[in-house]
């Protein structure tokens, strides 16, 4: 009877057992990936919905935002990275080419948050979407205090000029 039963399997179970390994590897390796890019997408989407909707003139804390903790943030426009992002592949961040035509134009803006010195959360924004003023520095989140306006070039993009 046991004969029989290992009679049914495989005579080589390796070639059965190392593509189940490499597949189990891989959706551990992009879960992490993905979830990092589908926050990074979500982060940005869910900030120009709200920032679209306050009413102008207003004021918008970016620690009332956040649901994470940091105690610096530097926002970077024009940001051009010396090589290409390989980090989100399969536009779970960006469409395709999306990124390279931002980047290309200067209207890639990052905001890198940290926490005791440490990057915490690194999130991609469009400028022609949100257009931060007057952020040469790092902010605590004390500071990182906006006043939120309409583009006057455009008129499409928000602007957030930090209040001093």
């Amino acid at each position: 009877m046991i004969r029989r039963a290992l009679s049914v399997l495989p005579t080589r179970p390796i070639v059965y057992i190392v593509p189940v390994l490499v597949v189990l590897v891989l959706s551990f390796y992009y879960r992490d990936i993905h979830q990092k890019c589908a926050d990074n997408k979500q982060f940005r989407r869910a900030l120009v919905e709200l920032l679209h909707s306050v009413d102008r003139p207003g004021q918008f804390r970016l620690l009332d935002f956040t649901d994470f903790r940091w105690d610096k943030v530097r926002i970077v426009a024009k940001f051009e990275p010396e090589r290409r992002n390989t980090e989100c592949p399969f536009d779970w961040n960006w469409p395709s080419g999306v990124r390279d035509t931002l980047i290309a134009n200067g209207l890639l803006t990052v905001l890198i948050f940290a926490q005791d010195g440490v990057i915490v959360k690194y999130h991609e924004l469009r400028s022609d979407e949100l257009a931060f003023r007057g952020t040469e520095s790092s902010l605590t989140p004390q500071t990182a205090v906006f006043d939120v306006g309409r583009d006057s070039v455009g008129g499409g993009a928000v602007t957030l000029s930090l209040n001093q």
